[in-house]
């Protein structure tokens, strides 16, 4: 970005200046400085000035020569500063830094703060009156691009210089502000880049970490370690492990709001309870599983406060889809007074929007996972998941990736009930379930379970009672 890029000053040389923080020096030291070292040592021909180290700030200054389009030769003056922020106030901490760009080093132990006001220091180095005018409007007219993509205005001729905050990380918890920031709330000017797995054939840096060496660490280390350092998904509460491993949050997270498709109908799960939540969700004809929308209500919310809701999301952004299947919770078709014509709750939804609402075939939760579970299973194709996930469904894509999990016991194997713990994750994937469970029916689960990963062109026991190639061996066994 120094030699290529930024603004050239009136007298021929780039000036930039970049401030790297850490959360301690000392951390600083052993990890990013360490790299910064082995590109850049204190003896190297650039080196200028060379300062601080250990415990203390590092100031690093840097000249070279490179060629620029349009100039020929141009002189780089680069300066690298560290700094932590430790305990300290951040906002004056960060106050008195005028720099060019920003690096934030193991940016998921940084206080969530620090990005936003530290891109504000940017752009702030050199001086505005030092650099070229040519190279100002250069710069300017980037810039006020970027800034009408992020939906901000600008006015004609208005100058816009460069900046940039970097940060680099291995992938944090879902509950980490990194994750909230750009997979759940998307803020504007966050970008995430994310490197495919070390065990894929997409892996990046074969030189520098071979494949043998994520095998040793998948290998050597706990799952939720390999999840994160080996695999570079988001990681999981380590207080229970997740329902489904297999959830990938590249492969199964659109990168876009999903568009319903014209003519194949909408399927509908419900889960009742103190706190309801329904999902509405199209099965493609190539068998894919769309999962479009996710409505969850507040705890207490009762049947006919929650078929508004739902009538209200079909309206607005389904209008004119049929709908050919509806399932919801077995349990909740139970508990009203039929000779008072009381309505359960099931039931008070299907009459309040004139939907046939079934029972899911079961309330087992092994089996009403394994539905799901088949559609996180192989590709349809070599580009096509048998299930996506609308980005809007931040409760099914949170609950997938980490909090939709067992409870403390049952990750720890000290009961022989595999519960799951009840939370805000929980009403959306059991809805989810019974939709899944329902569409593909108890003994479809059940028979492709059974297949053992085997095509369908294999034929089963029962199948082969029927047309006779078997005989029935239990009249040939003599009982004493």
């Amino acid at each position: 970005m120094a030699a290529q890029y930024a603004p050239v000053c009136r007298d021929g040389v780039v000036r930039v200046k970049v401030a790297c923080i850490r959360d301690t020096y000392r951390d600083f030291s052993r990890t990013a400085l360490s790299s910064w070292y082995e590109a850049f040592p204190i003896s190297h021909p650039w080196t200028v000035h060379h300062e601080g180290g250990q415990d203390r700030p590092v100031k690093h200054r840097l000249k070279w020569r490179a060629k620029r389009p349009g100039y020929g030769e141009v002189i780089v003056d680069y300066t690298m500063e560290t700094g932590a922020i430790g305990d300290h106030n951040v906002e004056q901490y960060i106050k008195g830094y005028e720099i060019t760009y920003g690096w934030i080093n193991e940016a998921d132990m940084i206080d969530e703060r620090v990005p936003g006001l530290l891109f504000q220091r940017t752009g702030r180095y050199p001086k505005v009156t030092d650099i070229a005018p040519s190279e100002l409007e250069r710069v300017s007219q980037d810039g006020r691009l970027v800034m009408q993509k992020m939906g901000l205005t600008t006015q004609p001729g208005e100058i816009v210089l460069p900046r940039m905050v970097m940060c680099d990380l291995n992938p944090p918890d879902v509950d980490n502000w990194v994750y909230r920031f750009c997979e759940k709330e998307k803020k504007r000017g966050f970008n995430m880049f994310r490197q495919p797995s070390g065990l894929s054939p997409n892996a990046e840096n074969r030189v520098g970490k071979p494949r043998s060496s994520y095998e040793l660490e998948e290998a050597t280390q706990a799952e939720h370690i390999v999840r994160r350092m080996v695999h570079g998904e988001y990681g999981y509460a380590l207080d229970g492990k997740p329902v489904y491993p297999e959830f990938a949050l590249q492969r199964h997270k659109a990168d876009a709001p999903i568009t319903p498709v014209k003519g194949i109908p909408l399927g509908i799960g419900i889960d009742a309870g103190g706190s309801p939540a329904a999902v509405i969700v199209q099965f493609m004809p190539n068998g894919q599983l769309r999962i479009l929308c996710e409505i969850c209500a507040q705890p207490g919310t009762g049947a006919s406060r929650f078929s508004e809701m739902i009538l209200e999301v079909l309206l607005s952004r389904f209008p004119g889809f049929p709908i050919s299947e509806a399932y919801g919770d077995p349990s909740a078709f139970w508990g009203a007074d039929r000779q008072a014509g009381e309505l359960s709750f099931m039931e008070t939804v299907g009459r309040a929007l004139n939907l046939n609402i079934q029972p899911a075939p079961s309330n087992e939760p092994a089996l009403r996972q394994e539905a799901v579970r088949w559609y996180l299973g192989r590709p349809i194709d070599g580009n096509t998941e048998r299930m996506i996930v609308d980005p809007g469904c931040d409760m099914i894509i949170g609950g997938f990736a980490a909090h939709y999990k067992l409870t403390k016991q049952a990750s720890a194997g000290q009961t022989d009930v595999l519960a799951v713990a009840k939370n805000n994750y929980s009403h959306p994937h059991d809805a989810l379930q019974y939709i899944c469970l329902g569409h593909r029916g108890r003994y479809g689960v059940i028979d492709d379970a059974a297949k053992l990963g085997r095509g369908d062109n294999v034929v089963g026991l029962r199948a082969r009672r029927k047309s006779g190639q078997s005989r029935d061996r239990l009249s040939e066994v003599k009982l004493w």
